[in-house]
Protein backbone atom coordinates (compact mmCIF):
# COMPACT_ATOMS: atom_id res chain seq x y z
CA UNK A 1 0.00 0.00 0.00
CA UNK A 2 1.50 3.31 -1.03
CA UNK A 3 0.22 6.55 0.40
CA UNK A 4 0.70 10.04 -0.96
CA UNK A 5 1.87 13.32 0.50
CA UNK A 6 0.79 16.73 -0.69
CA UNK A 7 3.19 18.76 -2.79
CA UNK A 8 3.86 22.16 -1.17
CA UNK A 9 2.48 25.12 -3.11
CA UNK A 10 0.18 28.07 -2.96
CA UNK A 11 -2.72 25.98 -1.71
CA UNK A 12 -2.64 24.46 1.78
CA UNK A 13 -2.59 20.74 2.46
CA UNK A 14 -6.00 21.06 4.11
CA UNK A 15 -7.49 22.76 1.05
CA UNK A 16 -5.99 20.13 -1.25
CA UNK A 17 -7.46 17.33 0.83
CA UNK A 18 -10.87 18.99 0.85
CA UNK A 19 -10.73 19.25 -2.94
CA UNK A 20 -9.81 15.57 -3.16
CA UNK A 21 -12.56 14.71 -0.69
CA UNK A 22 -15.16 16.28 -3.01
CA UNK A 23 -13.70 14.47 -5.97
CA UNK A 24 -13.79 11.11 -4.17
CA UNK A 25 -17.40 11.70 -3.09
CA UNK A 26 -18.43 12.44 -6.66
CA UNK A 27 -16.55 9.51 -8.21
CA UNK A 28 -17.78 6.93 -5.71
CA UNK A 29 -21.40 8.12 -5.88
CA UNK A 30 -21.47 8.44 -9.65
CA UNK A 31 -19.82 5.04 -10.14
CA UNK A 32 -22.80 3.44 -8.42
CA UNK A 33 -25.30 5.63 -10.27
CA UNK A 34 -23.71 4.78 -13.62
CA UNK A 35 -23.91 1.04 -12.94
CA UNK A 36 -27.59 1.24 -12.03
CA UNK A 37 -29.00 3.91 -14.35
CA UNK A 38 -26.71 4.34 -17.34
CA UNK A 39 -25.63 0.81 -18.23
CA UNK A 40 -28.17 -1.07 -20.36
CA UNK A 41 -28.11 -4.74 -19.37
CA UNK A 42 -31.31 -5.52 -21.21
CA UNK A 43 -33.25 -6.62 -18.15
CA UNK A 44 -33.73 -3.38 -16.19
CA UNK A 45 -32.19 -4.99 -13.10
CA UNK A 46 -30.52 -2.70 -10.58
CA UNK A 47 -27.17 -3.94 -9.33
CA UNK A 48 -27.20 -1.92 -6.10
CA UNK A 49 -24.32 -0.31 -4.28
CA UNK A 50 -24.01 1.69 -1.09
CA UNK A 51 -23.87 5.40 -1.80
CA UNK A 52 -24.78 6.42 1.76
CA UNK A 53 -22.47 3.94 3.50
CA UNK A 54 -19.64 5.08 1.26
CA UNK A 55 -20.25 8.80 1.74
CA UNK A 56 -19.84 8.66 5.51
CA UNK A 57 -16.23 7.47 5.13
CA UNK A 58 -15.06 9.82 2.37
CA UNK A 59 -13.24 12.32 4.62
CA UNK A 60 -11.59 9.62 6.73
CA UNK A 61 -10.40 7.60 3.73
CA UNK A 62 -9.24 10.67 1.82
CA UNK A 63 -7.13 11.73 4.80
CA UNK A 64 -5.66 8.25 5.14
CA UNK A 65 -4.81 7.48 1.54
CA UNK A 66 -3.63 10.93 0.48
CA UNK A 67 -1.81 12.03 3.63
CA UNK A 68 -1.46 9.58 6.52
CA UNK A 69 -0.58 6.15 5.14
CA UNK A 70 3.01 5.03 4.77
CA UNK A 71 4.19 2.39 2.25
CA UNK A 72 4.42 -0.24 5.00
CA UNK A 73 0.85 0.28 6.28
CA UNK A 74 -2.01 -2.07 5.34
CA UNK A 75 -5.74 -1.31 5.32
CA UNK A 76 -8.94 -3.37 5.56
CA UNK A 77 -11.76 -1.27 4.07
CA UNK A 78 -15.27 -1.88 5.35
CA UNK A 79 -17.17 -3.78 2.62
CA UNK A 80 -19.76 -1.09 1.91
CA UNK A 81 -17.08 1.55 1.29
CA UNK A 82 -15.71 -0.35 -1.71
CA UNK A 83 -16.69 2.43 -4.18
CA UNK A 84 -14.66 4.97 -2.18
CA UNK A 85 -11.67 2.65 -2.21
CA UNK A 86 -11.91 2.16 -5.97
CA UNK A 87 -12.32 5.90 -6.59
CA UNK A 88 -9.20 6.63 -4.53
CA UNK A 89 -7.21 3.91 -6.29
CA UNK A 90 -8.22 5.39 -9.64
CA UNK A 91 -7.01 8.83 -8.58
CA UNK A 92 -3.74 7.29 -7.36
CA UNK A 93 -3.23 5.61 -10.75
CA UNK A 94 -3.74 2.08 -9.40
CA UNK A 95 -7.11 1.46 -11.06
CA UNK A 96 -8.33 1.75 -14.65
CA UNK A 97 -11.35 3.60 -15.98
CA UNK A 98 -12.91 0.57 -17.65
CA UNK A 99 -12.98 -1.22 -14.31
CA UNK A 100 -14.88 1.67 -12.71
CA UNK A 101 -17.29 1.79 -15.63
CA UNK A 102 -18.10 -1.87 -14.96
CA UNK A 103 -18.68 -1.62 -11.22
CA UNK A 104 -20.36 -4.82 -9.97
CA UNK A 105 -20.18 -6.36 -13.45
CA UNK A 106 -17.99 -9.21 -14.69
CA UNK A 107 -14.43 -7.93 -14.97
CA UNK A 108 -15.22 -4.66 -13.22
CA UNK A 109 -14.33 -3.41 -9.75
CA UNK A 110 -15.87 -5.53 -7.05
CA UNK A 111 -18.72 -4.64 -4.73
CA UNK A 112 -16.38 -5.51 -1.84
CA UNK A 113 -12.57 -5.17 -1.97
CA UNK A 114 -11.13 -8.49 -3.16
CA UNK A 115 -7.50 -9.53 -3.35
CA UNK A 116 -8.23 -12.08 -6.07
CA UNK A 117 -10.74 -10.20 -8.26
CA UNK A 118 -9.70 -6.55 -8.11
CA UNK A 119 -6.86 -5.07 -10.14
CA UNK A 120 -6.10 -2.47 -7.47
CA UNK A 121 -3.78 -3.14 -4.55
CA UNK A 122 -6.26 -4.64 -2.07
CA UNK A 123 -4.62 -5.52 1.24
CA UNK A 124 -7.47 -7.51 2.80
CA UNK A 125 -10.56 -9.07 1.23
CA UNK A 126 -13.49 -7.81 3.30
CA UNK A 127 -16.63 -9.23 1.69
CA UNK A 128 -17.89 -10.79 4.94
CA UNK A 129 -18.37 -8.12 7.59
CA UNK A 130 -16.14 -8.55 10.60
CA UNK A 131 -13.52 -10.72 8.95
CA UNK A 132 -11.43 -7.89 7.54
CA UNK A 133 -11.39 -6.25 10.94
CA UNK A 134 -10.09 -9.35 12.69
CA UNK A 135 -7.53 -9.94 9.94
CA UNK A 136 -5.77 -6.70 10.76
CA UNK A 137 -5.31 -7.73 14.39
CA UNK A 138 -3.90 -11.13 13.54
CA UNK A 139 -1.73 -9.62 10.80
CA UNK A 140 -0.19 -7.34 13.40
CA UNK A 141 0.52 -10.33 15.62
CA UNK A 142 2.10 -12.16 12.68
CA UNK A 143 4.27 -9.12 11.96
CA UNK A 144 5.54 -9.25 15.54
CA UNK A 145 6.13 -13.01 15.27
CA UNK A 146 8.18 -12.59 12.11
CA UNK A 147 10.32 -9.84 13.63
CA UNK A 148 10.78 -11.78 16.87
CA UNK A 149 12.44 -14.48 14.77
CA UNK A 150 14.85 -11.98 13.28
CA UNK A 151 13.23 -11.83 9.86
CA UNK A 152 12.50 -8.65 7.95
CA UNK A 153 14.33 -6.38 10.39
CA UNK A 154 15.56 -4.23 7.52
CA UNK A 155 11.99 -3.11 6.75
CA UNK A 156 9.90 -0.74 8.92
CA UNK A 157 6.96 -2.00 10.95
CA UNK A 158 3.60 -1.22 9.37
CA UNK A 159 0.33 -0.21 10.98
CA UNK A 160 -2.57 -2.55 10.35
CA UNK A 161 -5.66 -0.37 9.89
CA UNK A 162 -9.30 -1.44 9.75
CA UNK A 163 -12.16 0.83 8.65
CA UNK A 164 -15.12 -0.57 10.55
CA UNK A 165 -18.85 -0.02 10.16
CA UNK A 166 -20.54 0.59 13.53
CA UNK A 167 -23.07 -2.22 12.98
CA UNK A 168 -20.16 -4.45 11.99
CA UNK A 169 -19.33 -4.58 15.69
CA UNK A 170 -22.28 -6.95 16.09
CA UNK A 171 -19.96 -9.68 14.78
CA UNK A 172 -18.75 -11.81 17.69
CA UNK A 173 -15.46 -12.77 16.07
CA UNK A 174 -14.28 -9.16 16.44
CA UNK A 175 -14.44 -9.39 20.22
CA UNK A 176 -12.77 -12.80 20.22
CA UNK A 177 -9.96 -11.16 18.27
CA UNK A 178 -9.78 -8.31 20.80
CA UNK A 179 -9.18 -10.77 23.63
CA UNK A 180 -6.56 -12.64 21.62
CA UNK A 181 -4.81 -9.35 20.91
CA UNK A 182 -4.81 -8.48 24.60
CA UNK A 183 -3.26 -11.85 25.50
CA UNK A 184 -0.42 -11.33 23.02
CA UNK A 185 0.13 -7.59 23.53
CA UNK A 186 -0.91 -6.54 20.03
CA UNK A 187 0.74 -3.38 18.66
CA UNK A 188 0.68 -1.19 15.56
CA UNK A 189 -3.06 -1.54 15.09
CA UNK A 190 -5.70 1.09 14.29
CA UNK A 191 -9.43 0.45 14.08
CA UNK A 192 -11.44 3.39 12.75
CA UNK A 193 -15.13 2.97 13.56
CA UNK A 194 -17.51 4.74 11.19
CA UNK A 195 -20.17 5.65 13.75
CA UNK A 196 -22.91 6.85 11.38
CA UNK A 197 -25.59 5.41 13.70
CA UNK A 198 -27.56 3.66 10.94
CA UNK A 199 -27.42 0.10 9.65
CA UNK A 200 -29.24 -2.10 7.17
CA UNK A 201 -32.10 -2.94 9.50
CA UNK A 202 -32.35 -0.02 11.89
CA UNK A 203 -30.68 2.65 13.98
CA UNK A 204 -27.67 1.65 16.07
CA UNK A 205 -28.57 1.26 19.74
CA UNK A 206 -27.46 4.26 21.82
CA UNK A 207 -26.91 2.39 25.08
CA UNK A 208 -24.96 -0.46 23.52
CA UNK A 209 -22.62 1.75 21.57
CA UNK A 210 -21.98 3.90 24.61
CA UNK A 211 -20.03 0.96 26.04
CA UNK A 212 -17.78 0.38 23.05
CA UNK A 213 -15.01 2.75 24.16
CA UNK A 214 -14.93 1.18 27.61
CA UNK A 215 -14.58 -2.30 26.10
CA UNK A 216 -11.54 -1.24 24.08
CA UNK A 217 -9.93 0.47 27.06
CA UNK A 218 -10.51 -2.67 29.12
CA UNK A 219 -8.18 -4.63 26.85
CA UNK A 220 -5.48 -1.96 26.73
CA UNK A 221 -6.43 0.11 23.72
CA UNK A 222 -6.17 3.87 23.41
CA UNK A 223 -9.56 5.35 22.45
CA UNK A 224 -9.76 8.55 20.41
CA UNK A 225 -13.26 9.96 19.92
CA UNK A 226 -13.94 12.23 16.95
CA UNK A 227 -17.32 13.70 17.76
CA UNK A 228 -17.63 17.40 16.93
CA UNK A 229 -16.21 19.29 13.97
CA UNK A 230 -14.64 22.73 14.10
CA UNK A 231 -17.89 24.61 13.35
CA UNK A 232 -19.70 22.99 16.26
CA UNK A 233 -16.75 23.47 18.60
CA UNK A 234 -16.84 27.18 17.75
CA UNK A 235 -20.58 27.31 18.48
CA UNK A 236 -20.08 25.56 21.81
CA UNK A 237 -17.62 28.30 22.83
CA UNK A 238 -20.31 30.98 22.43
CA UNK A 239 -22.60 32.04 25.30
CA UNK A 240 -24.99 29.19 26.21
CA UNK A 241 -23.09 26.96 23.80
CA UNK A 242 -22.75 24.32 26.50
CA UNK A 243 -26.51 23.78 26.33
CA UNK A 244 -26.26 23.07 22.60
CA UNK A 245 -23.53 20.53 23.24
CA UNK A 246 -25.58 18.83 25.95
CA UNK A 247 -28.65 18.77 23.70
CA UNK A 248 -26.73 16.98 20.96
CA UNK A 249 -25.10 14.61 23.45
CA UNK A 250 -28.55 13.65 24.77
CA UNK A 251 -30.22 13.43 21.35
CA UNK A 252 -31.24 9.81 20.57
CA UNK A 253 -29.72 8.35 17.42
CA UNK A 254 -33.14 7.89 15.84
CA UNK A 255 -34.08 11.56 16.32
CA UNK A 256 -30.69 12.83 15.21
CA UNK A 257 -30.84 10.86 11.96
CA UNK A 258 -34.39 12.07 11.30
CA UNK A 259 -33.37 15.70 11.81
CA UNK A 260 -30.42 15.23 9.46
CA UNK A 261 -32.85 14.23 6.74
CA UNK A 262 -35.32 17.02 7.59
CA UNK A 263 -32.64 19.67 7.20
CA UNK A 264 -32.34 23.20 8.56
CA UNK A 265 -36.05 23.74 9.17
CA UNK A 266 -36.21 20.58 11.26
CA UNK A 267 -33.19 21.58 13.33
CA UNK A 268 -34.63 25.05 13.89
CA UNK A 269 -37.97 23.71 15.11
CA UNK A 270 -36.36 21.20 17.47
CA UNK A 271 -33.84 23.65 18.94
CA UNK A 272 -36.45 26.38 19.34
CA UNK A 273 -38.74 23.96 21.12
CA UNK A 274 -36.10 22.69 23.54
CA UNK A 275 -33.57 25.54 23.98
CA UNK A 276 -35.42 28.78 23.24
CA UNK A 277 -35.08 29.87 26.88
CA UNK A 278 -31.35 30.49 26.36
CA UNK A 279 -30.47 33.86 24.74
CA UNK A 280 -27.23 32.45 23.33
CA UNK A 281 -29.08 29.69 21.48
CA UNK A 282 -31.57 32.18 20.05
CA UNK A 283 -28.61 34.23 18.86
CA UNK A 284 -27.05 31.20 17.14
CA UNK A 285 -30.36 30.46 15.41
CA UNK A 286 -30.68 34.08 14.28
CA UNK A 287 -27.14 34.00 12.86
CA UNK A 288 -27.87 31.04 10.62
CA UNK A 289 -30.30 30.53 7.77
CA UNK A 290 -31.65 27.02 7.28
CA UNK A 291 -28.78 25.94 5.00
CA UNK A 292 -26.00 27.11 7.32
CA UNK A 293 -27.83 25.80 10.40
CA UNK A 294 -28.01 22.37 8.78
CA UNK A 295 -24.30 22.57 7.97
CA UNK A 296 -23.55 23.50 11.59
CA UNK A 297 -25.66 20.73 13.15
CA UNK A 298 -24.22 18.04 10.88
CA UNK A 299 -20.62 19.13 11.39
CA UNK A 300 -19.40 15.91 12.99
CA UNK A 301 -15.69 15.30 13.38
CA UNK A 302 -15.56 12.17 11.25
CA UNK A 303 -16.68 14.24 8.24
CA UNK A 304 -14.54 17.29 9.13
CA UNK A 305 -11.17 17.05 7.39
CA UNK A 306 -9.34 19.24 9.91
CA UNK A 307 -10.69 17.25 12.85
CA UNK A 308 -9.76 13.98 11.12
CA UNK A 309 -6.20 15.14 10.48
CA UNK A 310 -5.85 16.34 14.08
CA UNK A 311 -6.94 12.92 15.34
CA UNK A 312 -4.72 10.84 13.08
CA UNK A 313 -1.66 13.06 13.43
CA UNK A 314 -2.10 13.32 17.19
CA UNK A 315 -1.47 9.60 17.78
CA UNK A 316 2.08 8.50 18.53
CA UNK A 317 3.60 5.18 19.52
CA UNK A 318 2.50 1.64 18.77
CA UNK A 319 -0.35 1.22 21.28
CA UNK A 320 -3.45 -0.23 19.56
CA UNK A 321 -5.84 2.63 18.92
CA UNK A 322 -9.59 2.75 18.37
CA UNK A 323 -10.89 5.87 16.65
CA UNK A 324 -14.63 6.33 17.22
CA UNK A 325 -15.53 8.68 14.39
CA UNK A 326 -18.99 10.24 14.48
CA UNK A 327 -20.24 10.64 10.91
CA UNK A 328 -23.41 11.24 8.91
CA UNK A 329 -24.64 8.33 6.83
CA UNK A 330 -24.93 9.72 3.32
CA UNK A 331 -23.01 12.90 4.17
CA UNK A 332 -23.23 15.29 1.24
CA UNK A 333 -25.96 13.31 -0.52
CA UNK A 334 -29.66 14.24 -0.81
CA UNK A 335 -30.86 11.32 1.32
CA UNK A 336 -28.41 11.76 4.20
CA UNK A 337 -30.01 10.54 7.42
CA UNK A 338 -32.98 8.86 5.71
CA UNK A 339 -33.94 5.65 7.50
CA UNK A 340 -33.86 3.61 4.27
CA UNK A 341 -30.64 4.98 2.79
CA UNK A 342 -28.41 1.98 3.53
CA UNK A 343 -28.70 0.46 0.07
CA UNK A 344 -30.76 3.27 -1.43
CA UNK A 345 -29.87 4.85 -4.74
CA UNK A 346 -30.18 8.47 -5.75
CA UNK A 347 -33.01 9.02 -8.20
CA UNK A 348 -32.32 10.63 -11.57
CA UNK A 349 -33.57 13.98 -10.23
CA UNK A 350 -31.47 13.67 -7.08
CA UNK A 351 -28.39 12.84 -9.12
CA UNK A 352 -29.04 15.84 -11.37
CA UNK A 353 -29.14 18.10 -8.31
CA UNK A 354 -26.05 16.46 -6.83
CA UNK A 355 -24.21 16.85 -10.13
CA UNK A 356 -25.12 20.54 -10.28
CA UNK A 357 -23.93 21.04 -6.70
CA UNK A 358 -20.62 19.44 -7.65
CA UNK A 359 -20.31 21.84 -10.63
CA UNK A 360 -20.19 19.00 -13.15
CA UNK A 361 -21.21 20.09 -16.66
CA UNK A 362 -24.38 18.37 -17.93
CA UNK A 363 -22.70 17.37 -21.19
CA UNK A 364 -19.87 15.54 -19.44
CA UNK A 365 -19.82 11.80 -20.10
CA UNK A 366 -18.63 9.02 -17.85
CA UNK A 367 -14.96 9.01 -19.00
CA UNK A 368 -14.62 12.79 -18.72
CA UNK A 369 -16.46 12.98 -15.42
CA UNK A 370 -13.97 10.63 -13.85
CA UNK A 371 -11.21 13.07 -14.78
CA UNK A 372 -13.02 16.04 -13.22
CA UNK A 373 -10.20 18.34 -12.06
CA UNK A 374 -9.83 20.08 -8.74
CA UNK A 375 -10.58 23.79 -8.86
CA UNK A 376 -6.91 24.33 -8.09
CA UNK A 377 -3.80 22.23 -8.49
CA UNK A 378 -4.15 18.91 -6.62
CA UNK A 379 -0.91 17.21 -7.60
CA UNK A 380 0.22 14.40 -5.34
CA UNK A 381 3.65 12.95 -4.85
CA UNK A 382 3.70 9.16 -4.67
CA UNK A 383 6.06 7.74 -2.10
Amino acid sequence: MEGARMVPGDISTLDMLRQLERKVLWLSSYMIHHANHEVDRGDGLKVGGHQASSASLVALMTALYFHILRPEDRVAVKPHASPVFHAIQYLLGNQTLDKLQNFRAFGGVQSYPSRTKDKADVDFSTGSVGLGVAQTLFSSLVQDYVRAHGWGLDTPEGRMIALVGDAELDEGNIFEALLEGWKHDVRNLWWVIDYNRQSLDGVVNDRLFGRIGEMFELVGWRVVTLKYGKLLETAFAQPDGEHLRQWIDDCPNSLYSALVYMGGAGWREALTRDLNQYPGIRRILDQHDDATLHRLMTNLAGNDMQAVLDAFEGVEGDQPTCFIAYTIKGQGLPFAGHKDNHSGLMTLDQMAGFKKGMAIADAVTMPLVLRWPCATSCQVLFL
